[in-house]
């Protein structure tokens, strides 16, 4: 297969590994191919063959018929601008993913995940959340999709002893599966495309979401803010939505309360967020651990990917258990096709329930999809409104990675356990201490080869800036998930937030500085990094983003917006939606909160309707 080929031969051209180091990637890699979705391996496979023929014209030669000298003198001579840079970029972050699965890797750089489990003795649950039966013909209401929204809708509605069938186009996970299978392996399994999702446009931007029970809440960092006031005043300037600020925060302190929210204690915060306060201690920055729902949180370090120990609270663990327990009917791997529209009423949805379509009739119709997906529901579901898939917000954040002369084992602790809010109010830029396994995070910066070994003594900052502009989802979307172009003022942010960053590291010991750049511009101090800044293309910055939202905003009336204040989409008297979509313009900093809350007081309107 063209794939594995590709991919063999880049790790031999970048790595020059030993044979047997080598066979343990063949090994790795054979592994990870069935994890691929058909998507997925269509997309790495054309980015595969263009590759290979890219050297033709200069090499006379096909990539993988090069030698390995041939191959790096090649790649060297790359514009780190052009597009074979880009699928370069893109198939490094694979293959980097796959090697650091070996354990010898692992063992170069200090890092024995088995041991750390065993070890942490964490007791394995049985229970399952999925419905063991097929599901009814008739629910007073039913949820599409489990994440920050749905769960919530679920869970109230659940409450207050409505029948309820919640679908979830993702699997539930066990317990199991996060103690013994690797994080790598998990983000390929529990992300929509194995995590290769990205958005089309100048650059390209990688945006993971999540496809398990729970949705992306199950597989993000955990991290919990309330958006601030200046958030609220730029959505009714938007869309003139003016959300009461008493039911607003009545919601968030519900859920705060119910996910047992609180700072990280220090014992958690580990050795890069520690990084991260003594070099803001000496800049005298605004600095502190982050709101997390936490309890028994074992420091291990992998929230992005599923928790282990359980300890970082999400919508399974809480609101969907709780709402099993009082009746409701959870059914993954189950994929809503469209929802049953007759007479401008929903009356349903068609929905796959583990490969059979059956079609499921309900009172209220909730569409929890998240922001991506939801326009494509409605769109498939013949809803029509002109802002579908409009205004979508993300985001864009990129890591700044040193360095330093002494070891920090950044992997360890709670993940993106610390942040500083300085560039918060003028640039609405937020720096988090953000360490994600070895062999994870695409936007982190480049990292030679022959520091690659250095783990241990690596120390990163993610820095994640509320986007001025905005992007769309296409009807018809051909190439990435959304069509998405980063803006002068955001990328100048960004920069801002890099260059703090890098004051930070500097502040607190770094050695060496990396940017954010497809190829490795290792730094030395600051003003190294400011003169960097000045002169490399927008095109070459690696650039991650979460959090989309907004393309089902609330609106004054259906000229602004999809939805009303009460999450019902105009002409539409029983179809709501509750998620990330209907948010009116950016949170400015992490939403989850915000969606839970606003899902909160939605279900309230629902309930008084049935």
């Amino acid at each position: 297969m063209v794939l594995q080929r590709v991919l063999k031969s880049l790790v031999e051209a970048r790595l020059e590994l030993e044979s047997s180091v080598m066979s343990d990637f063949i090994v790795n890699m054979d592994k990870v191919m069935p994890i691929l979705s058909p998507s997925s391996k269509r997309f790495l496979s054309i980015l595969s063959i263009l590759l290979d023929i890219s050297p033709i014209l200069s090499k006379f030669k096909p990539f993988t018929l090069l030698s390995s000298s041939k191959r790096k003198e090649w790649i060297r001579e790359i514009n780190a601008e052009s597009l074979i840079y880009d699928i370069i970029n893109t198939l490094d972050t694979v293959a980097l993913a796959i090697y650091s699965l070996t354990p010898r890797f692992q063992e170069s750089i200090g890092y024995n995940r088995l041991k750390t489990m065993r070890e942490a003795k964490i007791e394995e649950r049985d229970e399952k959340l999925t419905y063991k039966h097929k599901p009814k013909s008739y629910y007073d209401v039913v949820v599409i999709g489990s994440g920050a929204g749905g769960s919530i809708v679920a869970w109230e509605l659940a409450r207050r002893g409505f029948s309820v069938a919640l679908f979830e186009a993702g699997p539930e996970p066990s317990t199991r599966e996060f103690i013994l299978e690797h994080p790598i392996i998990r983000a390929l399994k529990y992300y929509w495309d194995n995590g290769l999702t990205f958005t089309w446009g100048t650059p390209t931007i990688h945006l993971p979401f999540g496809k398990v029970l729970g949705g992306t809440v199950t597989v993000n960092s955990g991290t919990l803010f309330r958006a601030p006031e200046e958030a609220l005043r730029i959505w009714y300037k938007e869309t003139g939505f003016n959300i009461d600020s008493s039911s607003l925060n009545s919601a968030y302190s519900i859920i705060e309360d119910k996910l047992k929210v609180k700072p990280v204690p220090e014992s958690l915060l580990g050795g890069n967020a520690l990084v991260m306060r003594n070099g803001s201690k000496i800049l005298g920055l605004k600095h502190g651990p982050t709101r997390r729902p936490i309890e028994g949180c074992m420091g291990l370090g992998e929230c992005a990917f599923g928790c282990p120990s359980s300890g970082k609270l999400d919508m399974r663990q809480v609101f969907i258990r709780e709402a099993v327990s009082m009746g409701l009917h959870v059914f993954t791997n189950s994929m809503v096709r469209k929802i049953i529209m007759r007479n401008d009423r929903a009356r349903g949805v068609v929905v796959d329930v583990n490969g059979v379509r059956v079609n499921i009739e309900s009172k209220i119709t909730v569409v929890s999809a998240g922001a991506l997906n939801t326009p494509r529901l409605l769109r498939a579901s013949g809803i029509s409104n002109r802002n579908i898939g409009k205004h979508l917000h993300i985001h864009p954040a990129t890591g700044v990675v040193a360095l330093m002369d002494y070891k920090v084992r950044g992997w360890i602790g709670t993940m993106q356990s610390y942040y500083v809010e300085d560039l918060l109010t003028e640039y609405k830029t937020l720096l988090l201490a953000t360490f994600p396994p070895p062999g994870l995070g695409y936007s982190a910066g480049s990292i030679p080869l022959s520091d690659l070994y250095k783990y241990e003594y690596l120390a990163s900052i993610g820095v994640q800036t509320s986007d001025d502009n905005t992007g769309y989802i296409a009807s018809k979307q051909i190439l990435g998930i959304a069509n998405y172009n980063l803006s002068i003022i955001d990328l100048e942010k960004i920069k801002e937030g890099i260059i703090l960053s890098s004051e930070i590291l500097e502040a607190a010991g770094a050695k060496k500085i990396y940017l954010p750049l497809r190829k490795a511009h290792p730094a030395s101090s600051t003003s190294e990094v400011k003169k960097l800044l000045k002169v490399v293309s927008p095109k070459i910055f690696k650039l991650s983003a979460y959090h989309p939202m907004s393309t089902a905003r609330i609106g004054r009336d259906p000229e602004i917006g999809v939805v009303d204040e009460k999450g019902r989409v105009y002409g539409y008297d029983n179809l709501y939606i509750a998620d990330a979509s209907i948010i009116p313009s950016t949170t400015i900093v992490n939403p989850q909160l915000t969606v839970n809350a606003i899902s909160l007081i939605i279900a309230d309107s629902i309930a008084k309707e049935l």
